[in-house]
C-alpha cells in the first residue's frame, strides 16, 4: 500500500505531533508499506530523523516560519506592560488569518505533490492545524486516493477553539465539507471519537497515542539523593494548565512537614503562572524552571524522575483529551500526579491502570507526596506503578490499529 502522511510537523521539530507522526510513519514502512511525508522545512531540532527503506520525507519551505518565530522569540521571561499588549495584537491580528498560519506552507506544499508521478492509495492527513485538512482533502481528490483524517486534536468544535462564534460558524462548514469526502475518521479517545462520528457520520477509530519501549530501553531510574523530585515536562498553557492547584499542594505539605525535602521541576517554556505561583506560595528554595530541553533530555528528566507531573485543564471540554505526554510518563514507569478534568479520559486511565494520583485538592496532593516522600526516605526510591499489561500502551500497538483501518479502506 502507497500511504501519503500529511503533518506540518515532523522530526527533527521537538513536538509531542511530531512523535505522533514519526512513529506512525515508521511503523508502516516497516510493516512493508511505501510511506511519504509531506512536512514543513526548516523546523526546530531535538528529534531523531526516521530512517527506513520505505519511508520518504518531502519538506516544504513554510513562509511563515522565520516570522513567527522571531514574534515568540521575543517573548521575554518577566513580561512588561507593552509586552503584554504586543501580545493582545499579535493575537488579533491571527484572528485574521484565515486559515491559519501554515496556510501558505500547505499552499506550497500542494503544488509539490501535485508534481508528483508517485501516486497514493491512500492519504492520511494529522490535524491540527485546520490547513492540514483542506491540504489533505484536495490531494486526496487530485490523487484519486482514499483519505482519513487522523484528528489528534479537534478543530471547530474543540473545547481549544480560540476564536469567535462568527469564524467557528465559518470552520465548521468548510471542516464539514472537507471530511465528508473521508472514508476514515481517527481520534486519541472514545468520547472524542463518539463526537466525531455523531457530528459527521464517517466511520471512527480510536488511535491512542503511545509510548516506544526503545526510546526508555536504556534509561533507568537512579534515585540521586534523599529529596523528592517531580518533574514536569512540557507547555503550562495560560488559563487552562493551572500549576497552582499542583503547587499549593506542595506548599501545604511544606508547611504540615517543614522538614520533608521535595524539588519540583519545569522544563519548558517559561511560565507566568508558574513564576507567580513560586512567588505568591513562598516556593522559590523548591520549585524551579529550567526552560525547553531536547526530546532525548526529556525522557532522561522523567524516567530518572520519583514522580511525573501531568497539568490538564479543570473543564468539561477536557474530557476526551489524552495527549501523547501521557503515554511518555507511562513509558517512563514513573507515578503520575494529574491535576485537570477528574472525570476524563486521561484520569480514568490513571485511575484504572493505577498509575498515580488525580486531583485538584490540595490537602489530597499534599497527602500523596508527603506519602511518596516518606517511602523514598525507608527505602531509597520511589515504586513503580504496577502496570499490569503495558503492550496495549505501546505506540507500535496502536499504529498497527491504525494500519489495520487503513487496509480496510483501500
Amino acid at each position: 500500500m502507497r500511504i501519503l502522511l500529511i503533518c506540518p510537523f515532523f522530526p527533527p521539530e521537538n513536538k509531542i505531533a511530531a512523535v505522533r507522526i514519526s512513529k506512525l510513519a515508521s511503523f508502516w514502512a516497516s510493516a512493508g508499506h511505501e510511506v511519504r511525508v509531506l512536512t514543513r522545512d526548516g523546523a526546530d531540532e531535538g528529534l531523531i530523523v526516521p530512517e527506513h527503506a520505505g519511508l520518504t520525507i518531502h519538506r516544504v519551505a513554510d513562509p511563515m516560519m522565520k516570522a513567527v518565530s522571531g514574534v515568540q522569540s521575543l517573548k521575554p521571561k518577566k513580561p512588561r506592560p507593552w509586552h503584554r499588549a504586543a501580545s493582545v495584537a499579535y493575537a488579533i491580528a491571527m484572528k485574521f488569518v484565515w486559515p491559519d498560519i501554515y496556510g501558505r506552507w500547505a499552499k506550497a506544499a500542494g503544488r509539490h505533490a501535485a508534481a508528483w508521478d508517485w501516486r497514493p492509495d491512500v492519504v492520511v492527513t494529522s490535524v491540527g492545524p485546520f490547513s492540514a485538512l483542506m491540504l489533505g482533502s484536495r490531494l486526496a481528490k487530485h490523487f484519486e486516493a482514499e483519505l482519513a483524517v487522523d484528528y489528534r486534536d479537534l478543530l471547530s468544535n474543540s473545547t481549544y477553539y480560540p476564536y469567535g462564534a462568527l469564524r467557528r460558524r465559518l470552520d465548521s462548514s468548510v471542516e464539514r465539507r472537507h471530511v465528508s469526502d473521508a472514508a476514515l475518521l481517527t481520534t486519541v479517545s472514545a468520547p472524542l471519537a463518539d463526537e466525531l462520528e455523531a457530528a459527521y457520520g464517517v466511520p471512527t477509530v480510536v488511535v491512542t497515542n503511545g509510548y516506544d519501549p526503545q526510546d526508555f530501553a536504556h534509561l533507568e531510574y537512579h534515585p540521586s539523593s534523599s529529596e523528592l523530585r517531580i518533574a514536569y515536562c512540557g507547555w503550562v498553557i495560560p488559563k487552562r494548565r493551572d500549576p497552582l492547584p499542583f503547587l499549593s499542594g506542595v506548599a501545604e505539605l511544606l508547611r504540615a512537614h517543614p522538614d520533608t525535602r521535595i524539588s519540583v521541576d519545569f522544563y519548558g517554556p517559561h511560565s507566568a503562572e508558574v513564576a507567580a505561583a513560586i512567588e505568591s506560595l513562598g516556593l522559590d528554595a523548591a520549585v524551579r524552571q529550567h526552560g525547553k530541553v531536547s526530546h532525548a533530555e526529556s525522557l532522561q528528566i522523567q524516567a530518572d524522575s520519583d514522580a511525573l507531573l501531568l497539568l490538564l485543564w479543570n473543564d468539561p471540554g477536557e474530557k476526551g483529551v489524552l495527549s501523547g505526554k501521557v503515554f511518555e510518563y507511562i513509558g517512563a514507569a514513573r507515578p503520575i500526579i494529574m491535576t485537570g478534568l477528574e472525570d476524563s479520559a486521561a484520569g480514568d486511565l490513571i485511575r484504572d491502570n493505577g498509575l498515580g494520583v488525580v486531583s485538584n485538592d490540595p490537602a489530597a496532593i499534599a497527602d500523596a507526596l508527603y506519602a511518596m516522600a516518606e517511602e523514598k526516605s525507608r527505602t531509597g526510591r520511589v515504586q513503580a506503578p504496577s502496570l499490569a499489561e503495558g503492550t496495549q500502551f505501546t505506540r507500535d500497538a496502536q499504529s498497527r490499529v491504525f494500519l489495520d483501518a487503513l487496509e480496510a479502506i483501500v
